[in-house]
Order: structure tokens, then C-alpha cells, then sequence
């Protein structure tokens, strides 16, 4: 007499832990970019505050921020050295400047290029708005004024 009793997971089984790995896939990748996000933000503020504390360092006497550039920031070892133009050191990949205000020289501008991701933009807008003269965020740009 032969045994014909067969072993093995039926279709549904598998397509059901298939679904399981899909859904949970879904969900780390989810959390790596918010993570990933988070970091952006996080690397953008410090470099705000290092910009803030340089400016400060290198602001003249008479308190007119005319001619402040990251440039001139790195010349005197007021901010990083190997920050040079601020373009490699962007979290998003764009330029960051810093510049006197054209409206009033007693203030100034930090501005990051380059934000692909609206949410993180509007994130360092809220963020700011408490303690920054002007903020905005449009496009891909963000700027941040602060007064010297």
C-alpha cells in the first residue's frame, strides 16, 4: 500500500507571509526616511548655530554685517575652515550663504539651497520663527535673518 499524503504549504500560507515581509519592509523603510530626515534637520541647525557664533566672532565694531560671507568666515577660523564656500557641506546637496541683509546691515541672512523635501523646509520655518527676525521657506530655498 502507498502512502500518498503530500507536505508543504499551501499557496495562501505563502502568499500570507509574503504580505507580512511586504508590510514590514514598508514600515523600516518608512522609518529610515523619516530618520534620514531628522538628521538633515538636525545637521542644518548646528550649522546654523556654528554660523551664528562665527558671525558674531567676526562682526565689526560698528555692528554692519556688510561683506560677511562664509568665505570670510573660514579666512578667520570663525566657522570651519574646510567649509569654503558652504556648497559641500549642505545636508541637501545645495549652497549655503550667509550675507548682510540689503534692507538693514545690522541683520543677516543664512540661506540653504537645494531642500528637496518640503516637510523638512517647513520643519527649520517653525523651528526658527520664535527666535529669528524673518523666516521663509519657498521652493527649495530656506532663509533665516537674524539681528547682530
Amino acid at each position: 500500500m502507498m502512502n500518498n499524503k503530500q507536505c508543504g504549504f499551501t499557496f495562501i500560507e505563502v502568499l500570507a507571509v509574503l504580505s507580512i515581509i511586504a508590510l514590514a519592509t514598508i514600515g523600516v523603510l518608512s522609518l529610515r526616511d523619516w530618520a534620514a530626515g531628522n538628521a538633515r534637520v538636525a545637521d542644518a541647525k548646528v550649522q546654523i548655530a556654528t554660523l551664528q557664533s562665527g558671525v558674531q566672532q567676526w562682526r565689526p565694531r560698528n555692528g554692519v554685517y556688510t561683506g560677511v560671507s562664509i568665505q570670510n568666515l573660514s579666512a578667520v577660523a570663525a566657522v570651519p575652515i574646510d567649509w569654503g564656500g558652504g556648497s559641500s557641506i549642505n545636508p541637501w546637496g545645495g549652497d549655503i550663504s550667509v550675507l548682510a541683509d540689503s534692507a538693514d546691515p545690522t541683520r543677516y541672512i543664512v540661506r540653504f539651497t537645494g531642500i528637496q523635501v518640503a516637510e523638512e523646509g517647513q520643519r527649520l520655518v517653525r523651528d526658527y520663527t520664535a527666535i529669528a527676525s524673518s523666516v521663509s521657506f519657498s521652493g527649495s530655498t530656506f532663509e533665516v535673518t537674524f539681528q547682530g
